[in-house]
Formats: C-alpha cells, structure tokens, sequence
C-alpha cells in the first residue's frame, strides 16, 4: 500500500509540474531522462539552457505508443515488423516529419527522433499527459548517462530541474539503439542493445543497411 501511494504521488506531483510548463528528471528503462512539455517553448528553451545542448542537436521524443506515430505524421506501416519488437524498448527511430514541431524538437530537413520506453513510470506519466515527453539524457551535453540521483543532483542545476522522480530506472545497461531512416535506406547512428541485423532480419531487402 505504501509503494503504491508513493508511485501515485510521484504520479501526480510529475504531472502537475509538467503542465506548469516545468522539467522533471524521469527514470526510463535505460537512464534517466529531463522530460518536459515538448509544445511548450519556454520549457523546451530551459531544457537546452540546463544542457548546454546546442538546438542543431534535436531533443528526441519519448512517446507511450506505436500508433502516437500517426499524430505526427509518420506512418510506420513499412516499418511497423521493429516496432513491435523493439518497443517499448531501446531502440530510437529518427524520421522524416512535416508536423510543426517547435525549434529544438526537429531538425531543419524535418528529422525527429522517438522512442516509447519500456518502464510502467513513463508511460503512465504520458498518458496522464495525453501528450509525448521529452526524453533527453540527465547531463550536461557531453557528459555520461546515470541512474543515479545523487548524480542528477550534484551535476544539474535544481533550481531549473522542479523535481527528480524517486523512482528507479530500468535494467537496461545503455543507451537506446539510434536509427535514422532515409527513403530506402537505414543507417545505424548510435550502437546500443539492438543491433542492426536485427532489423534487417524483420524487415528484409525493403531497406537498404549502412
């Protein structure tokens, strides 16, 4: 009964911070992420403040489903083979968009980077939020990943960080998987625990590897 309140507690106290256009550190299946409304620009302008992250390098999107793809535009169904084995799990897929993201949230030629996160915290939060998160490493540029709070709060500022959600993040090992797919092609931008030939096993001679 206890852990149960905590974990609602947490719940509602991330959530009200988030709609109040705040940034939460937020466990996910791999490492701690700085979440925050990625619709609100003061927040997503804090977000690259607190990193010193340049706003050429896109914030990657965290999302609570495959199908939240559609809302932005992409349809997955070339594709759809990895999703559903890969997530929610470690494995971020960058594609081509036409929605009208803020500036931070994607790239110039229309690339955005999302994830669904296979940790319950996360996903509950989104779909409290109704909307995705964003789902950037705990650090400051450059610096390495942690699931350690202590780390959290000796490295970030805390007066631009609202909260640090108590609770732990997944066994995953390291970082997401990066893939970025590009007409017919797929390159690998960031080895992780799903390897290219993975998927290109699911999906066959559709894609070209590099």
């Amino acid at each position: 009964m206890k852990d149960s309140k905590m974990y609602k507690n947490e719940l509602e106290s991330s959530f009200n911070l988030l709609k109040k256009g705040e940034i939460i550190a937020m466990p996910t299946d791999t490492f701690y992420g700085l979440s925050c409304d990625p619709f609100n620009k003061n927040a997503v302008e804090n977000l690259f403040t607190l990193k010193d992250r340049d706003k050429s390098k896109p914030l990657p999107l965290l999302i609570s489903n495959k199908n939240d793809l559609l809302k932005f535009d992409v349809n997955f169904f070339d594709f759809e083979p990895i999703l559903d084995a890969f997530w929610p799990g470690p494995l971020t897929i960058v594609v081509k968009t036409n929605y009208d993201f803020l500036e931070g949230m994607v790239k110039s030629d229309g690339y955005v980077g999302f994830r669904v996160p296979k940790l319950k915290f996360a996903i509950d939060l989104m779909n409290l939020m109704k909307s995705p998160l964003t789902g950037t490493s705990a650090n400051i540029s450059g610096q390495p990943e942690t699931k350690d709070i202590n780390v959290i709060k000796d490295s970030l500022n805390l007066k631009i960080i609202k909260k640090v959600v108590n609770i732990s993040c997944g066994d995953e090992k390291s970082v997401s998987t990066v893939i970025k797919f590009s007409s017919n092609k797929i390159k690998l931008l960031r080895k992780g625990p799903v390897k290219l030939k993975q998927i290109a096993e699911l999906l066959d001679d559709r894609y070209e590897y590099e």
